[in-house]
């Protein structure tokens, strides 16, 4: 019998390890343009799905401008409107900056490095 606690036991202990990883929060983006077909972005690890002007992931990272940036990249250049899930937004300066530009220069002025 004690071969089979054993096993049981492995059995809880291995679930408690693999519930975590299904938990991950679903983080959305909306981008500027839509895109003309479905398309795939693979950033931090993170796999997006794209569709018209939204992309969907299943992230384990939060919502910051170092993730919106890699996905900016690794998108070539699709410029972001939203980013983050339903609890962790960007705000609209982090938005700016993950496109590469300030406020100020999104709003026509001159941006001071």
């Amino acid at each position: 019998m004690s071969a089979l606690r054993s096993i049981v036991a492995a059995a809880v202990i291995s679930a408690a390890f693999v519930a975590p990883a299904f938990a991950r929060d679903v983080y959305t983006i909306r981008l500027a343009q839509p895109v003309s077909e479905q398309t795939r972005v693979i950033a931090l690890n993170t796999i997006w799905d794209c569709e018209g002007e939204t992309c969907v992931a299943r992230a384990d990272h939060g919502a910051n401008v170092r993730s919106c940036r890699s996905f900016v990249r690794e998108s070539n250049g699709l410029r972001i409107a939203s980013y983050g899930s339903a609890e962790d937004q960007l705000n609209a300066d982090e938005v700016a900056r993950c496109n590469g530009e300030t406020l100020q220069a999104s709003s026509g002025q001159a941006a001071n490095n």
